[in-house]
């Protein structure tokens, strides 16, 4: 009943009846869930292209609880889903409110989970580079909770080179002062481990660079960056690396910003 009521109800009602089925679907036995969420999906699908946004944040909200449900197929959201979901929802717009950002990185990394992290991460690995600062970070945080989740262990080696370019552009492109392309970047270079090694020299000189940066939060954050990736250093046997970027911060001990000070003498740890 519920379900012939939302395909009739629009706004406002449509809402109130969308939210309870998608509260419903998880806690019915798999072989329902199924079925259901393929019903309400065709409704959901169709107000991908709502221009309202409190409609957005229930929709998504209703395909992440249909999409952490068990008995829904991965192959049912990789096939009628994700190609919708993309085309209506990944897009400079939807990064800028940052309740439907939030609520879309959320989304985005519970399909993840359901059909892998490379079918996901393959579809927004494009966009790390968008000329909008803000919808470059939305799509660096999704891919850090990919893989702080998942790993990489199906991120093949073009993947892998294109995210280490991508991001490391970003990191030294970026003129917002918060730790988003930060995060992003160690946790993909944590999460490569040994593979990241071909990367390490180009990540070296990233880290100069920024050192040199006329700005106190870009020389901070290239310290950080150092304590973030000094386990794969070590893994990766890059004693050398590591000696030289030791050398690196000790002529760096007369930094001015204290703040700045304080990460290097943490990376000198």
């Amino acid at each position: 009943m519920l379900l012939r009521s939302s395909q009739h109800k629009r706004q406002t009602n449509c809402f109130a009846f969308l939210k309870a089925i998608g509260s419903l679907i998880p806690l019915m036995d798999a072989e329902y869930a199924c079925y259901y969420t393929r019903e309400i999906m065709v409704i959901l699908i169709r107000e991908f292209r709502s221009p309202d946004e409190e409609m957005k944040k229930i929709v998504l909200k209703i395909v992440q609880q249909c999409t952490a449900t068990a008995g829904v197929e991965a192959k049912y959201i990789k096939e009628e889903v994700l190609p919708p979901f993309f085309k209506y929802f990944w897009n400079q717009r939807m990064a800028l409110g940052h309740r439907n950002y939030r609520q879309l990185v959320d989304t985005t990394v519970e399909m993840a989970n359901k059909v892998g992290s490379s079918e996901i991460i393959n579809h927004i690995v494009d966009k790390i580079k968008d000329k909008s600062e803000q919808y470059r970070k939305m799509v660096i945080e999704t891919i850090e909770k990919i893989m702080k989740n998942l790993g990489s262990a199906d991120i093949d080696s073009r993947l892998e080179e294109k995210l280490i370019n991508d991001i490391l552009y970003t990191f030294k492109e970026q003129t917002t002062e918060d730790t988003v392309m930060l995060n992003g970047l160690g946790t993909v270079v944590n999460s490569l481990a040994k593979r990241c090694q071909a990367y390490l020299p180009q990540i070296y000189d990233t880290i100069l660079w920024c050192l040199n940066n006329k700005a106190a939060k870009v020389r901070q954050q290239a310290a950080d960056l150092i304590q973030k990736i000094a386990n794969v250093m070590k893994l990766c046997s890059e004693e050398k690396l590591m000696g030289q970027l030791g050398l690196v911060l000790y002529e760096y001990l007369g930094e001015e910003c204290p703040e700045v000070l304080g990460s290097i003498l943490g990376a000198l740890k």
